[in-house]
């Protein structure tokens, strides 16, 4: 019998809840499969080299993803992403709505397919790059981030709804530069983000593009009221916001801008993305 040797790689600060259910799992591959999966569990350090090893399992959320991604970039190994974060993202647009139960079948049935990336200043991500608003809301979240999920992005925007101030970016697609000044700024891969903001709803981590939201200016009353149908996805055609897609992107700012890349802070002026077309071969429904 053909034994594939799997490495499990769990969030190293994951809760107990998670720890369990990555044992629940190790427990029903070897009831389900009879010994033909092997799991090798990491719970702390993961393994310097992937060389060994048939499939890569990750139990996390999407910073533990975006971990994954850029701690083995060049991985070709096809890859299981397991729900065990505040947010889940990635794993919504992998997998949507299921039971562990229903998830842990797709994985086992072992159907492959390859998954765009992005990159933005030198770092690879799975979801997507929010500039200026978003970064301080992640900010702001990292201070509440045990409560996590759409509650506590709720939570952290609230506030940032009412004081945050539009700001002035230089943006290129390829030759041509144009000017603007924003209230919201993202590049995306995937469509959704901050645990159930579907920001981009068209957005495929299949078609080889970026997708670029912009939003112009708004009051303190437009914000507040538009918020829930961006929650929801359903504003698309609202005429202050602007969607493009493109293969690269290039976005300047006068000041240093804080942006969140799949829920981690960086801070920059400028932001360089592009994307890499099938770069993930992922296992999927």
């Amino acid at each position: 019998m053909e034994i594939s040797h799997i490495a499990f790689l769990i969030n190293p600060f994951c809760s107990k809840r998670t720890k369990s259910y990555a044992l629940w799992v190790e427990e029903q591959v070897a009831l389900r499969t009879l010994g033909a999966l092997r799991l090798d569990l990491f719970f702390q350090e993961w393994p310097s080299s992937l060389e060994g090893f048939d499939q890569i399992w990750v139990l996390g959320g999407d910073g533990t993803y975006n971990f994954f991604a850029n701690a083995y970039p060049n991985c070709q190994i096809p890859i299981a992403f397991f729900k065990g974060g505040t947010g889940n993202d990635f794993y919504w647009k992998l997998y949507g709505d299921i039971s562990q139960e229903a998830h842990l079948n797709i994985i086992i049935s072992k159907r492959i397919q390859a998954v765009d990336a992005g990159m933005c200043n030198g770092q690879l991500f799975l979801n997507g790059v929010g500039m200026g608003l978003e970064g301080e809301v992640l900010e702001s979240m990292n201070a509440i981030r045990a409560i996590g999920g759409l509650i506590g992005y709720f939570l952290a925007a609230i506030p940032q709804i009412f004081t945050f101030r539009s700001f002035l970016i230089r943006l290129s697609l390829g030759s041509e530069w144009i000017e603007r000044r924003v209230f919201l700024c993202m590049v995306f891969n995937s469509s959704r983000a901050g645990g159930g903001f579907h920001f981009v709803p068209n957005a495929s981590i299949w078609d080889n593009q970026l997708d670029l939201l912009l939003c112009e200016p708004l009051s303190i009353f437009k914000r507040i009221w538009y918020l829930p149908k961006i929650q929801q996805g359903k504003h698309e055609h609202i005429s202050f916001l602007h969607f493009q897609q493109a293969k690269q992107v290039t976005i300047l700012s006068e000041k240093k801008l804080k942006a969140q890349i799949d829920g981690e802070l960086i801070v920059s002026n400028r932001f360089e993305f592009h994307v890499l077309p099938g770069h993930f071969q992922v296992i999927v429904p």
